[in-house]
């Protein structure tokens, strides 16, 4: 047997079966501790990069964050799908969790596991006067030391050959915290893996615990930090879990209700189908990066034998800079600025590309201007509502010139969303009239 039973918590569970319980979920915060970003140079390599992380803020939305989750107080708690350090720098993980645990002492749970960044990164650095200063990242067992109190000490199973957990939410509902990184075989000429993967003993132990919750008819819903499924015909290798074809099967199996996921840092719901029950399917939905534009995380609601509810909020990060009396313009219109960023990023990457094929400057101006808007758009989830204006504009019809190249691809495969909202998503949870899992609400336009 590769499970550790660790604690099973009753709680008021009996009496409180028919409340909803909500849980506020975030993910990628890629935070970068003071001390190891000394003069705040990391921001200016990731805008040189085109990097959309909004790395000069990170603290600050994060702060912010840390307020509106004390504010909201979720009875289940607060989900991070994983990256919540930008390149697991030991002191990053330390910082973080001296944050979250303003949340903790309001009697708030936490769930986490770790993203691709965040265990055994060859990558980790100290930024100080020009120079990157390799620093020491953290090994899966600090990792757990470090986050004790976010999930792994109240976990009902812990799996013996990964970070994955399972916690007891209430008597009917379990978290599955399921670890899908491979640092493992990090090192200085591969220092951080991108790919996602699940190893036979961790499906050992995932089966034989999902069979259990399946008899005593306990709902569980599944978090992953690479994807269940390709969510983008480009954006997939690497991101999507490998053989994911086998999780969903699993999943189909034993009636998991969705999985949440992070990683890609856009904003997207999509089901997964199983080839070998009819009409099953699971949904997975990334939640978008906690600092890339529109800066949101999400907000669940468990309805017991009703429905599950997931819905977007943009972080109100003015709102808490005006609070505490902050007078950085960049922060008091905050939205106003992020999009901006997401914009102009996006503008100086592909203009000068564009330029070196021959293109005019008029030319790459106009083709510039539509990715530029379409990219936020993407990232949020919010296709849908600019998507008509994008495809009748003659700046979009000029990408026609150039359609050989990465971009173009892109393009179309943003343009594909045109039709879908991907910041709301309810689910049935009724079993007498066979819907289980079945979408009750989408709030599509177009």
């Amino acid at each position: 047997m590769n499970s550790e039973k660790v604690n099973y918590l009753k709680g008021d569970d009996e009496t409180n079966l028919d409340k909803n319980i909500e849980f506020i979920v975030a993910t990628d915060l890629h935070y970068i501790s003071p001390k190891a970003d000394v003069d705040g140079e990391l921001s200016e390599i990731c805008e040189a990069k085109g990097d959309l992380k909004q790395m000069k803020y990170a603290s600050e939305i994060i702060d912010a964050f840390i307020s509106e989750v004390i504010k909201y107080k979720p009875s289940g708690g607060l989900i991070i799908c994983g990256d919540l350090t930008y390149n697991g720098e030991i002191v990053s993980h330390i910082d973080l969790m001296t944050k979250l645990q303003k949340i903790l002492d309001k009697g708030i749970n936490i769930y986490v596991i770790p993203g691709n960044h965040d265990i055994k990164n060859y990558n980790a650095y100290k930024y100080k006067a020009a120079q990157k200063i390799p620093i020491k990242s953290v090994s899966p067992k600090m990792f757990k030391e470090i986050y004790f109190n976010c999930g792994f000490k109240s976990a009902l199973y812990r799996d013996k050959y990964s970070i994955s957990y399972i916690s007891q939410v209430n008597s009917e509902l379990w978290l599955l915290m399921l670890d899908t990184n491979f640092y493992q075989e990090n090192n200085w000429k591969n220092p951080v893996a991108i790919k996602g993967s699940i190893n036979e003993s961790t499906y050992e132990w995932l089966e034989q615990h999902l069979k259990e919750a399946k008899e005593k008819n306990i709902k569980v819903m599944a978090v992953t930090h690479h994807s269940l499924v390709d969510h983008n015909d480009l954006l997939n290798k690497g991101y999507t879990i490998e053989n994911n074809q086998r999780l969903v099967e699993l999943y189909a199996k034993y009636n998991i209700i969705l999985n949440l996921s992070g990683h890609l840092h856009i904003q997207h719901i999509k089901p997964g189908y199983s080839k070998k029950i009819k009409n099953k399917k699971i949904y997975d939905i990334a939640t978008s990066s906690l600092l890339v534009c529109r800066n949101q995380y999400a907000t669940l609601t468990y309805e017991p034998k009703k429905s599950i509810y997931y819905k977007t909020k943009v972080l109100n990060v003015s709102r808490w800079a005006f609070e505490r009396g902050i007078l950085d313009n960049n922060l008091l219109h905050f939205n106003y600025y992020s999009y901006n960023y997401a914009y102009s990023q996006t503008y100086k990457k592909i203009y000068y590309e564009l330029l070196r094929r021959n293109l005019s400057e008029y030319e790459a101006k106009m083709m510039s201007s539509t990715l530029s808007k379409l990219n936020p758009a993407f990232f949020s989830g919010t296709v849908v509502e600019i998507y008509r204006i994008i495809e009748v504009s003659d700046n979009y019809k000029v990408w026609s010139l150039v359609s050989d190249i990465f971009y173009h691809k892109y393009i179309d495969s943003i343009m594909k969303e045109r039709k879908y909202d991907h910041n709301t998503l309810r689910l049935s949870l009724r079993e007498d009239d066979e819907s289980f899992g079945s979408v009750i609400w989408n709030k599509a336009k177009g």
